[in-house]
């Protein structure tokens, strides 16, 4: 009997530790574990594992976007956008009710991110800040954070309105109070039109700090606030408790992959 109990409980172990390799990170890409679903293979640009970790691909472009906020340029009709936005607020988990499209382009000099802001009710999107760093969380507004060392605790994050405002901030241990003197050189430009409103950014490299050259795997969420709605989602979930500062937890967003 006690032979039997010593064997069912190693048996037990090994079924545990079993499972925790089934549900943990995907296999390491380039010498870094993906804590998320493997990477998509291309021409696909993002995969969701059930539990909900979200892996997105970068893709390269041949020349660079015209910034003008329109979302005009051919290949946004030749790569297919990053959608399936989850709700953090009012109903935490469950898919958003507007549609937000997302890209993520970058060439030699630039890391640029496009987002298409669908509403079914375009007349009620509030834009009226335009300062450098102003408050524009009361404006319809989206705001994407990057870990570039994919340390999934610290990062920097742009944000910006339908008027093209600009706002930045360094994000340290996922602290609830972010530097927000830090400013970078970055530009976007964004549009109003009868489907809802757009915007294009471009992040020079030079203005980021990253591990040295080659392929980068690299932390990145993006968050969307309806205003009229009061209603806020993220490309990879993020619990309703940690409110409005949800992009600072680094910990749950996705993977990007795809960069060198």
């Amino acid at each position: 009997m006690r032979r039997d109990g010593r064997r069912t409980v190693i048996l037990s172990v090994l079924a545990c530790l079993a499972g925790l390799a089934a549900s943990g990170p995907a296999a390491a890409q380039n010498g870094v574990v993906i804590e998320g679903p493997a990477a998509p293979d291309a021409p696909e640009v993002v995969a969701r594992a059930a539990e909900g970790r979200v892996t997105v691909r970068a893709v390269r472009l041949a020349a660079p976007l015209v910034l003008d906020g329109l979302l005009q340029d051919p290949v946004y009709s030749q790569v297919r956008a990053i959608s399936d936005f989850i709700q953090q607020e009012p109903h935490e988990g469950e898919p958003a009710t507007e549609r937000t499209e997302l890209w993520i382009f970058y060439d030699d000099t630039t890391l640029y991110l496009s987002v298409r802001c669908l509403d079914s009710q375009p007349g009620r999107i509030i834009a009226n800040e335009m300062r450098r760093d102003g408050n524009i969380f009361q404006n319809d507004n989206v705001q994407f954070a990057i870990d570039t060392f994919y340390d999934r605790r610290s990062g920097l994050s742009f944000q910006t309105n339908p008027l093209g405002a600009l706002r930045d901030q360094e994000i340290s241990d996922e602290r609830n109070a972010p530097n927000t003197d830090w400013n970078a050189v970055w530009d976007v430009k964004a549009s109003i039109n009868d489907d809802g409103w757009s915007a294009e950014f471009a992040i020079p490299f030079k203005s980021l700090r990253y591990r040295s050259s080659g392929a980068q795997i690299w932390g990145i969420n993006l968050q969307r606030q309806v205003r009229s709605k009061n209603e806020r989602s993220y490309l990879s979930g993020v619990p309703a408790s940690y409110g409005g500062r949800g992009i600072n937890k680094l910990s749950s967003a996705a993977t990007l992959v795809g960069l060198e």
